[in-house]
C-alpha cells in the first residue's frame, strides 16, 4: 500500500508516492492524462507494457497517456503499447540549441525525443490542430539524470487536459510533470520507485516558486 504525502497539506495537490510496478495504487477510471517518460534502454522495454496495461486501467474513457521514449527500439514500443490502447500520434520534441544525442549502435545523432500518444478508447485532445513537433526547452539535468524541460511538458499536458483535471506521471524522476502541472493548474500525482527521485520532487516544490502561468489555450 502506498503511502501518499500531500505537498500543500492535507487533502491536496500536488500528492507524492513511492510505488512499484505491481500495480498503481490508483483507482479504476479515475485519471485524466498520463504523462511520463519511462527509462528508454533495452532492459527497461517491458515496462511500457506495464504502463499501457495499467494506463488502460486508470485512465478515464477517452482519456491520453503521453509517453517519451528513445527512437532505438520504437517499433516495440509501438507494438507494446498498441495491445491495450488506440494509437493518437507521434509527437516529436526537437532538442534545443546544439543538443544531440549520439546512437552508436545505429550511426544516428538523435536531435529529437518521440512522445507517443495512445487514448483510452476513442479520444480528442481539447483543442484542434496540435503541434506535431516543438522545440523543447533543452534536456534539464538538474534534478535527474534523465531530466526532461518543463516547457515541452507544460505545452503537451496543456492541450491535452483542462484546468482542474487529474494528471499522473508514475515514473516523476526529478519531478517535471508536477512543476508543470503547477504552472497550469492541474492536479498532479506523481509516483516512483526510487525514494530519492521523491525526495528530489518534494525539495524542488517546496524551493521553488511555482506562479501559476495561465494556459497557452
Amino acid at each position: 500500500t502506498a503511502t501518499w504525502v500531500h505537498h500543500k497539506g492535507n487533502n491536496s495537490f500536488p500528492m507524492l508516492a513511492q510505488a512499484s510496478i505491481e500495480h498503481l495504487p490508483i483507482a479504476d477510471n479515475s485519471i485524466d492524462l498520463i504523462f511520463t517518460d519511462p527509462p528508454y534502454h533495452r532492459e527497461y522495454i517491458y515496462l511500457y507494457d506495464w504502463l499501457a496495461q495499467e494506463a488502460s486501467r486508470v485512465l478515464k474513457p477517452g482519456g491520453f497517456c503521453l509517453a517519451m521514449c528513445g527512437g532505438m527500439f520504437l517499433n516495440q514500443n509501438f507494438t507494446i503499447m498498441d495491445k491495450y490502447l488506440t494509437f493518437h500520434w507521434k509527437f516529436e520534441v526537437y532538442l534545443n540549441g546544439f543538443s544531440a544525442i549520439p546512437i552508436w549502435p545505429r550511426g544516428v545523432v538523435a536531435r529529437s525525443k518521440p512522445i507517443l500518444a495512445y487514448s483510452k478508447g476513442k479520444g480528442m485532445p481539447r483543442q484542434g490542430n496540435v503541434l506535431g513537433a516543438i522545440v523543447g526547452g533543452g534536456q534539464d539535468k538538474r534534478f535527474h539524470h534523465w531530466g526532461q524541460d518543463v516547457e515541452s511538458a507544460r505545452y503537451y499536458i496543456d492541450v491535452f487536459s483542462k484546468p482542474g483535471d487529474l494528471v499522473c506521471d508514475p515514473f516523476i524522476g526529478g519531478g517535471t510533470t508536477l512543476v508543470a502541472c503547477e504552472l497550469i493548474g492541474r492536479r498532479g500525482i506523481g509516483l516512483d520507485i526510487d525514494p530519492t527521485a521523491l525526495n528530489t520532487t518534494r525539495a524542488r516544490l517546496d524551493n521553488a516558486e511555482i506562479p501559476y502561468q495561465g494556459t497557452f489555450l
